[in-house]
């Protein structure tokens, strides 16, 4: 009983920490289950939602919620459905139109419009006014040099010397910019510097509303402090410590911790907070075997660490990876916000298509353009960036011939793959070494290349990209 009690009062505490009232998403995450694993339904459905999509166009109002919600779990499985594609895009327009949104939902609002047609310069163009507006006044010098600071922060991070780090995140932040101040905020906090991200973020006098979420982490920031204060076992303390970067009291307790699931979710989060991120992910990876594979059979678990260009939205991450949001609260542990702080990692289910995923790692950025936060000047990303280990192959995901296996400057060693459909192609950048030939057949799942930082890259990674009739095209409608 007194164990139960204990649960109790923290389960209240970390619930005070958001201001919102969490949704009953258990059952929308059931139900886009129900619509991978059983075809016959998910065809049923399909119909019926483009019956009622026709009847919706031929109205002038906006789309009822179901509609919307039902239209994205099916545009999440056949992400390469026009209908369905201008049907979202149109969706979101009218309801932009209906609501007064504030300065961060129009941002995510041309982000959702740029994931759905990427190549579309005036969501560009309108997007990029928004982002120099961001930072409450500051000059566009004042927040060149911030990103530059903030970005040799978390290469400085990477490396482990988390002093040097934590002086230029504390150089980088800028007094009325709501998003830097929170990034230095939680930064601070996750190695151990509470009195200083709490006053960060409680004394912020710049526009709160831009960054919705603020408030939410100053009171998560002061649940997990509630909790560490508490009489507690040190066992019931474990996240709190993990949150507040208490990481020598958390190894202690981790190893305590019975082998399991939870054990390697702890794991995860602790080694995430000290930037070891590949280790952080062979963990998640390990987390959802044990807890979660045999119960969510038709996904792949891709582990991923949120980027500023998500907008520390959980909506949007699902919508760029074709998922449920509800089935990424369920597999992170009832996930709390609908916010995900910027660089955290998530495991993301993503239901499996055709292709295979090419290689085993973390993803760190998505196909799309990419925004200078000063500039106003955009650059295609044209594929996905997969982080791995020195070693790591990337293979085939459906079989091919290779039509070119060489150096290019950008790429570095590079493949390309031409698939059995004749506008298909996939191309493998960045490898150390190619194990396959200019004209080799290929089956689905045999190796291409050993992962690699060759050609313009700054990490061992495999950037992957799909080609259709020539033009670059998101690998999130094909994986």
């Amino acid at each position: 009983m007194k164990a139960m009690i204990k649960a109790l009062l923290v389960l209240v505490l970390v619930s005070a920490a958001s201001a919102t009232t969490l949704p009953a998403w258990s059952q929308s995450a059931d139900d886009f289950q129900r619509l991978v694993r059983q075809p016959d339904y998910r065809q049923r459905q399909h119909s019926r939602i483009r019956e009622e999509l026709r009847r919706w166009r031929n109205g002038a109002q906006a789309p009822a919620e179901r509609l919307w919600q039902e239209t994205r779990a099916h545009f999440n499985l056949n992400p390469r459905d026009a209908e369905l594609r201008e049907a979202l895009l149109r969706m979101l327009q009218q309801r932009h139109a209906a609501r007064q949104l504030s300065p961060q939902a129009e941002e995510l609002y041309y982000y959702q419009l740029l994931n759905l047609e990427p190549r579309n310069s005036v969501y560009r163009d309108r997007l990029a006014a928004l982002l120099l507006q961001k930072h409450g006044g500051h000059s566009p010098a004042e927040v060149r040099q911030a990103y530059q600071r903030l970005n040799d922060a978390f290469n400085t991070w990477d490396k482990r010397q988390y002093d040097r780090a934590l002086q230029l995140f504390r150089q980088a932040r800028l007094p009325r910019s709501a998003e830097l101040t929170a990034i230095v905020a939680a930064h601070l906090r996750d190695r151990g510097h509470f009195d200083e991200a709490h006053k960060l973020l409680s004394s912020f006098a710049g526009d709160r509303s831009y960054l919705s979420w603020i408030d939410e982490s100053l009171k998560a920031m002061q649940a997990s402090q509630r909790i560490v204060n508490s009489s507690f076992a040190e066992s019931d303390k474990l996240m709190a410590r993990i949150q507040l970067g208490h990481l020598s009291q958390a190894e202690m307790a981790i190893k305590a911790q019975p082998d399991g699931p939870m054990k390697h979710w702890y794991q995860a989060k602790w080694l995430e907070k000290q930037a070891s991120y590949h280790s952080a992910s062979v963990e998640y990876r390990a987390y959802y075997q044990q807890r979660w594979s045999q119960q969510l059979p038709g996904f792949v678990p891709v582990v991923y660490k949120a980027q500023l260009e998500d907008v520390n939205s959980l909506d949007l991450i699902a919508l760029k990876f074709r998922t449920s949001p509800d089935l990424i609260r369920q597999v992170n542990e009832a996930w709390p916000h609908d916010w995900v702080e910027t660089y955290r990692m998530l495991i993301v289910p993503v239901p499996r298509r055709e292709m295979a995923w090419p290689t085993t790692g973390y993803v760190s950025s998505h196909f799309g353009y990419r925004l200078h936060p000063i500039r106003g000047t955009w650059r295609l990303h044209e594929g996905l960036d997969i982080e791995t280990l020195k070693g790591v192959k990337a293979t085939a995901p459906l079989p091919g011939k290779v039509v070119q296996a060489g150096y290019d400057s950008g790429c570095g060693n590079l493949i390309r793959l031409q698939h059995a459909e004749p506008a298909l192609r996939t191309v493998f950048c960045h490898g150390e070494r190619l194990l396959q030939r200019q004209g080799a057949q290929l089956t689905q799942g045999q190796d291409v290349l050993v992962t690699g930082t060759t050609g313009a890259s700054a990490s061992i990674h495999l950037h992957f990209g799909v080609q259709l009739n020539g033009v670059y095209s998101d690998p999130m409608d094909w994986l």
